[in-house]
């Protein structure tokens, strides 16, 4: 340990109490005090305490003025982890001896006290302490990780929520990495302050493997496949019934029977916004569609997909 307990010895027996400090001090220890009696015993305890003190007792058995009972049930109520030493020539296994025990005393130390017994004791004491020190400075060191990590995740969640306009919890939760209520807590922080306000549930596509909403559609022309697709008009010869793109149609000829298109409806009709495939060179109303799954680039039709709904947040300032 960095440093010593105090230790309180509650002996009324000067010759008992010095020979107790002479071992103490050959184990390091200078902070002690001494009471002949259980109620000064109390009050100096109490004191000790009252200045963030965790004070060794080594209390005797035998008391003029009050039992062992009583006071160690006092001192539990003034510090409920008091490290409690009993001495007292009575054995061990004395019911007396044993219900102290079992209110909580820490160590027997049996008379005549020995200072190989003592040494054990304390040395024990200090195993003890010594890993309680640890194993809080380990939780102490943890719980200041934990608080830059949420800091950093704060930080992130600011960054996204100033790139974007609107954002939903599961998107939110998709480009942060993870999903945690730590996320819902701080975003409803920002909410509180007015940074952010909550508007309508967002239902989104959501991979049918992963279940991630970080999704991108492909389009394709549902012959050939071939995404080199361009949006035209296209003109009907109904004579010849040609069907071509309008650039075709030099000089208002028709490029399959070379006669002239004259009049809207009578001799051809103009069939707007289909899309011409420059590969097959098919053409079409409808583009046939694919989503791709930009975490594990599982492709599904949308009639194959999943459905996430979850809170949307609109950025006001930050």
């Amino acid at each position: 340990m960095s440093s010593k307990d105090d230790v309180l010895i509650v002996e009324d027996s000067p010759a008992i109490g010095m020979l107790l400090k002479n071992y103490l001090e050959k184990l390091g220890y200078t902070k002690i005090h001494t009471c002949t009696n259980g109620s000064t015993a109390i009050e100096a305890f109490k004191e000790l305490v009252n200045q963030s003190k965790h004070p060794i007792v080594l209390l005797d058995y035998m008391l003029p003025d009050m039992d062992a009972r009583s006071i160690l049930t006092q001192l539990l109520e003034i510090q409920p982890n008091a490290r409690v030493v009993m001495e007292t020539a009575t054995e061990k296994d004395d019911e007396g001896i044993k219900e102290l025990i079992r209110l909580g005393v820490y160590q027997y130390l049996e008379k005549p006290i020995r200072f190989e017994n003592l040494q054990s004791i304390f040395e024990t004491i200090e195993q003890e302490q010594s890993f309680f020190e640890k194993e809080s400075e380990q939780v102490k060191t943890l719980k200041q990780e934990k608080q830059e990590d949420q800091k950093k995740i704060h930080e992130q969640i600011n960054l996204i929520l100033k790139s974007s306009k609107q954002i939903s919890l599961n998107s939110l939760e998709q480009m942060i990495g993870f999903s945690d209520a730590s996320i819902s807590l701080y975003l409803k922080e920002l909410e509180d302050s007015g940074k952010i306000i909550q508007i309508d549930d967002k239902k989104e596509i959501a991979c049918n493997q992963c279940d991630s909403v970080k999704i991108s559609q492909t389009f394709y022309c549902p012959f050939c496949k071939s995404s080199n697709f361009k949006l035209g008009k296209l003109i009907e010869h109904y004579d010849c019934g040609n069907i071509s793109e309008e650039n075709t149609y030099v000089n208002d000829k028709c490029p399959s029977c070379n006669k002239v298109i004259k009049a809207l409806g009578v001799d051809y009709r103009v069939m707007q916004n289909h899309y011409i495939c420059n590969n097959c060179k098919g053409f079409f109303t409808e583009i046939s569609t694919d989503y791709l799954c930009l975490k594990c680039e599982n492709k599904f039709k949308l009639d194959e997909c999943r459905w996430k709904s979850g809170p949307n947040y609109k950025t006001i300032h930050l």
